[in-house]
């Protein structure tokens, strides 16, 4: 049940990367629990607090290399949306940890992802974390999640201008995802509810997978125009993710889980999302529809959330 007093909802990052489930979450909030207060906790938070300059949104900044900011920044939170980096997963989510254990936050909302320990090398460091969470005495849910849609938004200007788009996967390899708004709505869910939903059980994910020569032809009817894919070489998707300022052996842990995809297949899709939600989640034909605008050439004005051209704080 919801309490009747006023709660800070507080969602923490470390990287700029806020177009996609933070951003949703907030939004979702401000318009379903006004009495909630919010707050975006994120080092040079005013710059990502642009994407949510129109929802009241407490700003709060820390300094990575400080922890004793991020206590402050925390100040008063009861539920904590935890978005741990890639880059350096286990010790930055610990210092997250750490932090809240101090600040006296009550329960966090983790994000992970759709593989187990030994799977591949960024589920090794996911569950080192969760056993973090497990020993920090905080309520948690560590939520499975697969693929974003969104993350075809990194590629906006290569499908208006080449037409085409590239992961390092088959064309028909099928892959499990999900929407970050439909993934937001269950993170609601929790957090108005925090006992009645339980989102550690199973994969969060629309109920059926999809392969990217799918996307393509999804891609081609909503844009008018005929899209490919294309293949992306190992190197080429290492380095790709250089440009927003990820390391190299992060990137290698994303090109891991991509590796582990095509070798032995993704987590397989369920309908706990579906269940969860009290409605269908949305289908990856049904969002690249409505994101029509992103693929063109006016892509830079469109209204959707884009991801930030400089991802990562600090040196690369």
């Amino acid at each position: 049940m919801m309490t009747d007093l006023p709660q800070v909802v507080t969602v923490l990052g470390a990287t700029r990367n806020f177009f996609k489930v933070g951003h949703y979450t907030l939004r979702r909030l401000a318009a379903d629990a006004q009495q909630m207060t919010l707050r975006l906790a994120i080092p040079e938070a005013r710059i990502a607090g642009r994407a949510v300059r129109d929802v009241e949104v407490q700003l709060r900044d820390w300094e990575p290399t400080q922890p004793a900011s991020l206590v402050e920044a925390l100040a008063g939170t009861e539920t904590m949306l935890m978005v741990p980096p890639i880059d350096r997963r286990l010790d930055i989510g610990g210092m997250y940890l750490q932090a809240a254990q101090r600040a006296g936050v009550q329960r966090i909302v983790c994000l992970g992802i759709q593989f187990a320990s030994e799977q591949c090398a960024m589920a090794d460091e996911a569950a080192a974390l969760e056993v973090l969470l497990e020993k920090s005495g905080i309520a948690f849910d560590v939520v499975q999640l697969p693929m974003f849609l969104e993350n075809i938004l990194y590629q906006c200007q290569s499908i208006a201008e080449t037409r085409s788009f590239t992961f390092p996967v088959d064309a028909d390899t099928p892959f499990s995802y999900i929407s970050c708004d439909d993934a937001a709505d269950l993170f609601c869910r929790k957090i108005l509810s925090p006992d009645s939903v339980d989102l550690s059980g199973s994969l969060m994910s629309h109920h059926s997978q999809a392969t990217c020569a799918q996307w393509a032809s999804a891609l081609s009817q909503a844009c008018g125009r005929p899209i490919r894919f294309v293949r992306q070489t190992d190197e080429h998707f290492v380095t790709s993710l250089a440009k927003y300022g990820m390391r190299r052996n992060a990137a290698a842990q994303v090109l891991g889980l991509w590796g582990r995809i095509g070798a032995e297949g993704d987590a397989p899709a369920t309908r706990t999302a579906a269940q969860l939600l009290g409605r269908s989640s949305t289908d990856l034909e049904t969002w690249t529809t409505a994101h029509a605008c992103c693929f063109g050439p006016g892509f830079t004005s469109c209204s959707h959330p884009h991801p930030p051209t400089q991802h990562m704080f600090g040196p690369a």
